[in-house]
């Protein structure tokens, strides 16, 4: 067969056109079939022809499955998470309820969540001054701002896909422990409250991306962050706490943390020290009192037992 041959699909049977072949391992997919795939499957060129008609009969299925779909929470902002609680099921989704025809989010139930966690990864620009002639030079030392995006990482048992992430942020925010940091960090950690899943890999604990995200032993089998026992990771029962059904982080509406039950203690982040700023005094003692819950840290950014900064 030559480059320039004329291509079918092999799921629908339509002739493919310039630039609109989705190669798989065995066969070829036309773009608009390709668009029926789930946002999170992300292996296509590995994929069989017989892997991918399972999983378009998947989707389908899925529609179906979706006019049921009746959420009772929502958390984030650009790109959503809606909870059905009664069937005990979610989906992510940019879109609002009656929007999602064309989408078709995934449904998936909330026990398929193998493990969950926030991800913080940390970036950094050097700042610059200027000399007597009005040139640009460096610092000396350097000066950095720091900047933070967060992320939830699940891992789900899915036939279709394993793994997938949500982003929070849609700019990066500046400065450890600002207005900014704090509520999406509270947002990240609602979110997991709500999915009854904040005892998970990553056992709710912010990571930098130094490490990598990787599935680790729970630390925090029974507590919350909120001081409550988790209790079948039912809603409103784990959480001790009601959520609005619209939730507004404009305008928070959840209790503060209580005193904490727990003191584990995570090993340091390894973040690169800092110089002239306001985590250099920081540095310079390990052991530290957390401002939100009183527990005792050796070292570290982050609380090792409610997450919040270091103040």
């Amino acid at each position: 067969m030559g480059l320039f041959d004329k291509k079918f699909c092999d799921i629908c049977g339509e002739k493919i056109g310039m630039l609109g072949n989705r190669k798989l391992e065995d066969g070829n997919m036309c773009k608009d079939c390709a668009k029926k795939l789930s946002p999170f499957c992300d292996d296509r060129r590995h994929s069989t022809l017989e892997q991918m008609k399972a999983h378009l009969q998947y989707r389908e299925e899925n529609k179906n499955v979706l006019r049921a779909f009746r959420p009772s929470v929502t958390l984030g902002e650009d790109k959503k998470i809606y909870i059905d609680m009664t069937n005990r099921s979610f989906v992510v989704s940019r879109y609002a309820p009656g929007k999602w025809d064309e989408e078709n989010p995934d449904v998936m139930p909330i026990a398929s969540i193998t493990s969950c966690g926030l991800d913080i990864d940390e970036d950094r620009d050097e700042e610059y001054t200027q000399n007597g002639q009005g040139q640009r030079v460096n610092y000396n030392p350097p000066r950095y701002k720091y900047y933070y995006n967060f992320k939830l990482k699940f891992l789900v048992n899915n036939p279709y896909f394993d793994d997938f992430e949500v982003k929070l942020n849609n700019f990066r925010v500046e400065g450890m422990g600002s207005m900014e940091y704090n509520r999406y960090h509270k947002m990240g950690m609602d979110i997991m409250n709500a999915l009854g899943v904040n005892g998970g890999a990553m056992g709710g604990m912010p990571m930098s991306n130094m490490g990598g995200y990787a599935p680790q032993q729970n630390m925090y089998a029974q507590p919350n962050p909120y001081g409550q026992p988790v209790q079948q990771g039912m809603y409103g029962q784990s959480a001790g706490q009601p959520y609005a059904q619209q939730n507004s982080y404009g305008q928070p509406q959840y209790a503060q943390p209580q005193q904490n039950m727990y003191a584990q203690q995570m090993p340091q982040q390894g973040y690169a020290p800092v110089q002239n700023n306001a985590y250099a005094a920081q540095a310079a003692s390990p052991v530290w009192s957390c401002p939100s819950c009183g527990a005792q840290n050796d070292g570290g950014k982050f609380c090792a037992a409610c997450g919040a900064p270091r103040g």
